[in-house]
């Protein structure tokens, strides 16, 4: 039976591509946890409970999505409830302006991907993501000016391009230039 044949091929190719991410998720995160001094013996422990924190905060955002994709204003509450708890950490000092703004980044980046990317980017892996939200002008929740954040101290973090800084499965840095394919201990200039 060809469809039988296509069905599984499909399942095939499938499995392993989900495996394959996996793995590469799994091996990232175990990197970003070692780059950050963590005990060898609880890389594992931490990874896992990375995954849990993970599971929950994205099954949260799965359910404002089925829940109320008919009604935008209790989805939009829902994806704010959702960055409350699983972002902030339920902190009770959060500001309703940061909240909007990232309720409003998960809901534009649901969009893009699901109406905005062509199926064909999607399984190459090739996401146009949009830019984060812009945090500027912030008010508290009483409706005050927040004092402006200054980046500029970030700058130095930032790296000529085309140069990427990745992390070896040990969690120490190296640089890549996508470009060229090079890679190096030092840090570009």
């Amino acid at each position: 039976n060809p469809c039988k044949k296509n069905h599984n091929i499909w399942y095939f190719y499938f499995t392993t591509w989900k495996e394959e991410l996996f793995d590469i998720l799994w091996n990232d995160s175990q990197s970003r946890i070692r780059a950050e001094g963590v005990n060898e013996l609880t890389v594992n422990k931490h990874l896992k409970d990375v995954q849990q924190l993970t599971f929950k905060h994205c099954t949260h955002y799965d359910h404002a999505f089925h829940e109320y994709g008919d009604n935008p204003k209790r989805r939009f509450e829902e994806l704010a409830l959702a960055v409350w708890m699983h972002v902030l950490n339920r902190d009770e000092e959060s500001y309703d302006d940061q909240l909007k703004r990232l309720a409003a980044y998960v809901e534009y980046q649901y969009a893009n991907i699901v109406m905005g990317v062509p199926d064909s980017y999607f399984w190459e892996g090739r996401i146009p993501w949009g830019n984060i939200p812009d945090f500027s002008g912030m008010k508290d929740n009483d409706g005050n000016d927040l004092e402006e954040v200054d980046y500029s101290v970030l700058s130095s973090e930032e790296l000529p391009k085309p140069w990427m800084k990745m992390l070896t499965f040990a969690g120490e840095a190296y640089y890549w230039n996508t470009e060229t394919d090079e890679t190096t201990w030092k840090r570009p200039l």
